[in-house]
């Protein structure tokens, strides 16, 4: 009968460290997969709240601007207008101070010059990159100017860009209102 001879060397100590280098490589490159997907998330949840808060933000613009029953002064960053609430109508004004300032809006305005400067109301919207209104006469984009001239302009067409992750502008709006048109009428 042959012998059967069994083999009791085990494993060699370069087969030891081959195992333990690629293991590592593997645990690395995972690693790093976890943490872009975390990266990934946070940018994802952030932009999606600026964006959401910036989308809320021009629906109120729109909502104000089209229930508006005349324009007091307007500029590029600045709209002072007439609404209508509840029993009395209010002078209202929404402007932006441009830089990292928020976007204002402000009930029983006494802001009646655009070219001034305005102070107080209620934050609208903040990390704004650019807030601008044109007033225009037809829908035509050669019809517009950024500064309100006669009671001729019957669209306010609205760019807002708000800042995201890192900083990054985000387009929210670039719409036209028809003023003293109620949305849903």
């Amino acid at each position: 009968m042959n012998k059967v001879t069994i083999n009791n060397h085990g494993f060699t100590l370069i087969e030891i460290i081959t195992s333990i280098v690629i293991i590592t490589i593997l645990g690395c490159i995972a690693g790093m997969g976890f943490v872009e997907m975390a990266k990934g998330y946070v940018l994802s949840k952030k932009n999606a709240t600026v964006a959401q808060q910036g989308q809320i933000t021009a629906a109120r613009l729109k909502k104000e601007l089209s229930a508006s029953s005349s324009i007091t002064c307007g500029g590029s960053n600045m709209i002072t207008y007439k609404i209508k609430r509840d029993v009395s109508e209010d002078t209202t004004t929404i402007y932006w101070a441009g830089g990292n300032n928020p976007i204002m809006l402000k009930t029983a305005s006494d802001c009646t010059v655009c070219t001034g400067s305005c102070a107080g109301g209620d934050i609208l919207a903040e990390n704004v990159n650019n807030f601008t209104l044109s007033y225009c006469t037809t829908t035509a984009s050669s019809s517009c100017s950024t500064t309100f001239q006669d009671s001729s302009a019957s669209l306010v067409k609205i760019t807002l860009n708000v800042n995201g992750y890192d900083n990054q502008p985000m387009s929210i709006a670039d719409d036209v209102v028809f003023l003293g048109q109620e949305l849903g009428s």
